[in-house]
């Protein structure tokens, strides 16, 4: 009886640290950080992998600065998979404030060419990215979506007034 008493208090204390753990993130005090893609230049290629360099720009609506330690994100491209980064740069956003890091990543080449092939210049070029920011704190989940392009700017034709 004591055994099993034991063995319950123990599973106990270990849920409750995993919940703990798992809801860092509401702990945090705040709202949560912006996360915009700014910019996606191809860098080297080779017949099975392109490397990109995707620059982001974080905005910290909070009061506090907020200490960056790395981040891991899914960038899509009008609905397509582009690239996973992970970046482990430490950066400091200051308080009602913004900043811009640059990750190199790499996707595969084919990716970009069924990118290139499903794009066509009669439509804006739109991004979703998805990930979290890591800091000392805890991790800060992150969900954006924005156009990159207009329609006007891909076509070079001029706005409907």
């Amino acid at each position: 009886m004591m055994r099993e008493m034991r063995r319950l208090t123990l599973l106990s204390g270990l849920l409750a640290l995993f919940l703990l753990a798992g809801c860092a993130t509401w702990l945090m005090k705040g709202e949560p950080p912006e996360v915009l893609v700014t910019n996606v230049t191809p860098l080297e290629a080779s017949a099975f992998e392109q490397r990109l360099q995707v620059d982001l720009r974080i905005r910290n609506p909070n009061d506090f600065d907020l200490a960056v330690t790395g981040i891991d994100f899914r960038l899509d491209l009008n609905g397509n998979r582009l690239v996973r980064g992970l970046g482990n740069k430490e950066l400091v956003v200051p308080r009602l404030s913004d900043a811009v890091t640059s990750v190199e990543t790499s996707t595969s080449t084919l990716q970009v060419v069924r990118q290139l092939l499903s794009f066509s210049g009669d439509q804006s070029l739109t991004y979703h990215v998805t990930g979290v920011l890591h800091t000392k704190d805890g991790r800060l989940p992150f969900d954006n979506s924005g156009v990159l392009l207009d329609k006007d700017t891909v076509t070079g034709s001029p706005s409907a007034q």
